[in-house]
């Protein structure tokens, strides 16, 4: 709770390309050239679709979900590199910047492998200019410690600061000051406020809506009539820069299922099915509690009782069984491939990044 006269600052960090700017770490020859992290389907060599791309690949047109088919296209005749993702190592890249960005603040929620926010509020005593120089302090810290470039957003809520760290990449700090916020928000388009996809934005376009400050001039009652109450509510509040989200930690859990297979096999047949059973099992239990997971891990136990373990981080919340089970197969598929030797006995399947949906809802949740 704020005390009279605080004024809040929030600071929002995003490592840019992060996935791309991992393998850069650990391959220096790849600095200066195009480099592709490809989620691979195994069907072909090329067969797949782009997870991320460095800013010399987007120079040519290469973004994330783009076939990799495509990609190779772009960027024929120029050096390039196309790498198969490899999340232990990211995750163990992320957890050490989350460390470094905890350590500034008791109030911290990570948002993903490669997205935090902190409420430094009482760190700076109100003082925009000591969380600039704060922001200024971390950015420094991750790249020194980890070699990790980043963006920061610093803003009086989590909306404006993380909209503040959209743009200032790549490697960029923006600082916006509650009395600059209506200026920063209303010459935007309006696709760019979070909670508008492109649907909404052809529907607002079509209502001769182009910018925040456009849709921020319409009245609470016209939106509650366009878009039903919890989106007017919504858009009303975010289009003014509006936003009450506290940052809080969720407590890390999980859920997970080991299953012992019929036979010890690499049939990823077998494997499918196994893993499909768990993961409605596993999503069934979270919706019964209304939860919603952001990880994914698979773990197989091999003939001789090896553990081999590989994990995903997702952007989004999810809770259906079918993005469970086919996350959890691609990291099968990944095992296999770099493992030949091993013949899975038991199989294993969990859901981290626990969070629960109940009680009054926070401004972001409208567009989680």
């Amino acid at each position: 709770m704020l005390e009279k006269n605080q004024t809040r600052i929030v600071i929002a960090i995003d490592m840019d390309y992060f996935y791309a700017q991992c393998e850069e770490l650990r391959n220096p020859e790849a600095k200066g050239k195009p480099v592709i992290v490809g989620m691979f389907s195994g069907r072909t060599e090329i067969s797949g679709a782009v997870a991320t791309a460095n800013y010399e690949a987007r120079k040519y047109g290469v973004k994330s979900g783009i076939p990799l088919a495509r990609a190779k296209k772009l960027l024929e005749g120029v050096d390039h590199l196309f790498v198969h993702p490899d999340f232990p190592y990211y995750e163990s890249v992320s957890s050490r910047i989350m460390g470094i960005i905890r350590s500034y603040s008791k109030r911290f929620a990570q948002e993903s492998i490669d997205e935090a926010f902190i409420d430094i509020t009482d760190t700076v005593d109100s003082d925009y200019k000591r969380a600039g120089e704060l922001a200024k302090e971390i950015k420094e810290r991750i790249r020194k410690e980890t070699g990790i470039k980043c963006s920061i957003g610093v803003g009086p809520n989590k909306l404006i600061a993380k909209m503040a760290c959209d743009s200032s990449k790549p490697d960029g700090l923006m600082i916006i000051t509650p009395e600059h916020v209506e200026e920063f928000l209303k010459q935007k388009d309006v696709d760019s406020l979070y909670g508008i996809g492109p649907r909404t934005a052809e529907r607002l376009k079509a209502m001769g809506i182009h910018t925040v400050g456009e849709l921020a001039a319409l009245s609470l009652e016209k939106l509650r009539r366009e878009f039903g109450n919890r989106l007017g509510l919504y858009f009303y509040q975010a289009s003014r820069g509006i936003d009450e989200t506290q940052i809080e930690e969720k407590e890390r859990e999980q859920l997970g299922r080991m299953l012992t297979l019929k036979q010890d096999t690499r049939d990823i047949n077998d494997i499918k099915e196994a893993l499909s059973m768990m993961a409605k099992d596993i999503t069934q239990e979270l919706k019964s509690n209304n939860l919603s997971y952001k990880s994914t891990t698979v773990t197989i136990i091999d003939t001789e009782l090896k553990h081999h373990s590989r994990s995903r981080t997702l952007r989004a919340k999810e809770n259906d069984a079918e993005t469970a089970a086919n996350i959890a197969l691609e990291l099968v598929k990944g095992l296999l491939d770099d493992k030949p030797e091993i013949f899975a006995r038991r199989l294993g399947l969990s859901v981290s990044y626990l969070s629960k949906e109940e009680g009054q809802q926070q401004l972001t949740s409208f567009f989680a």
